[in-house]
């Protein structure tokens, strides 16, 4: 059952939580693409060119936090409660149940 809602409008990703019944509106800068986009249950994630944002339905809680350019995303996924992506540097994991990120380095041969 879909409590997390995402639209992607010029400018604006709107996002909408079934459990609080609010509206949620981040405004894109400028330039900022978006790379990767979804919403399944009770978390809603969006990777642009700028940043990663997370969004808990279930808290009603959106966290971001910046993604530098030079992490190229190999991975995304978003399912149920959580969402996650991983770059040539790290993996990203965010949780409907705590509304964070976490994040491990990569371990990386030659380093």
């Amino acid at each position: 059952e879909k409590s997390a809602v995402l639209i992607v409008i010029p400018r604006e990703i709107l996002l909408f939580s079934a459990q609080a019944g609010q509206w949620t509106s981040i405004r894109l800068d400028p330039g900022e693409r978006i790379f990767q986009r979804a919403a399944d249950g009770n978390v809603a994630a969006v990777v642009t060119s700028q940043r990663a944002i997370g969004f808990s339905a279930a808290l009603n809680v959106a966290q971001e936090f910046r993604v530098t350019e030079e992490e190229t995303l190999e991975t995304f996924k978003v399912e149920g409660n959580m969402a996650n992506f991983v770059t040539r540097r790290r993996a990203y994991g965010f949780s409907a149940f705590t509304g964070t990120w976490a994040t491990i380095d990569r371990f990386q041969l030659g380093k």
